[in-house]
């Protein structure tokens, strides 16, 4: 089919109109944030191949009639240059760096510390107080009644009384050179403000004496120790409430 000048004219324009509007699409397809570098960027690029690209179908499109251009060819050349600069300009895009994912911070309980047993505390026994001489003879030879050795020098003891109580008196020998030890107590107690005699071993003896309220009230008990002199052959024990002195 044969066209008129004006008719070739006018469906140049129409095409030319259409590519145009095919590259102002392809600038504007980019992502919005990126789009806007990549136009700043490729703006004097793109303006120049939009100015050749309109100069060649301008050109097509003038009133010459030779030598006749086929607008298809011309279509044909403007599409593949707007397909080239739009492949540039995604080349020129700058590619996406992932960002790493931010680790959480989560709450590792720690252990707990173990906490060493408390020592144990030791008990510890009690002293053990020494049994006081017993009044039988089965506790060994020293806890029966004091028996003088024949031929040992005696000596007498004189008890006083000087309280208002009947006492009870006792005398513990602790043993001698003799051998001889052993215990004296008064069968029946002292009686108030009265007196009682005995006659005991006396070489080197030593004699721990006790005296206390048989009656009870004031509760009393008193104690004092004494060792025989050489040659002496008489003591005096003097009991009261407060305690027992030799005179």
């Amino acid at each position: 089919m044969k066209y008129t000048a004006s008719q070739r004219r006018n469906l140049c324009l129409r095409r030319t109109n259409k590519i145009a509007i095919t590259i102002h699409q392809g600038l504007h397809s980019l992502p919005s944030a990126k789009g806007e570098r990549i136009k700043k960027s490729m703006k004097s690029k793109s303006a120049l191949t939009t100015i050749t690209v309109m100069v060649l179908l301008l050109s097509a499109c003038g009133t010459k009639a030779v030598p006749t251009v086929d607008p298809a060819l011309v279509q044909a050349s403007a599409v593949a240059a707007a397909n080239t600069m739009l492949a540039m300009t995604q080349a020129a895009m700058p590619t996406e760096t992932p960002i790493p994912p931010t680790l959480e911070v989560t709450d590792t309980p720690q252990p707990t510390p173990t906490i060493p047993p408390l020592p144990t505390n030791l008990v510890l026994p009690s002293p053990t107080t020494a049994p006081a001489p017993s009044s039988g003879s089965s506790g060994g030879e020293c806890n029966g009644p004091i028996v003088a050795s024949k031929g040992e020098n005696l000596f007498t003891v004189l008890i006083n009384n000087k309280t208002n109580d009947l006492l009870g008196v006792s005398l513990y020998l602790n043993k001698n050179s003799w051998g001889d030890c052993g215990y004296w107590s008064s069968p029946a107690g002292i009686s108030a403000n009265s007196s009682a005699s005995v006659t005991l071993p006396a070489s080197n003896s030593c004699y721990h004496v006790t005296a206390w309220n048989l009656a009870g009230k004031p509760d009393f008990m008193n104690g004092n120790n004494f060792c025989v002199a050489i040659n002496s052959t008489r003591y005096v024990l003097n009991v009261t409430a407060n305690g027992i002195s030799i005179p």
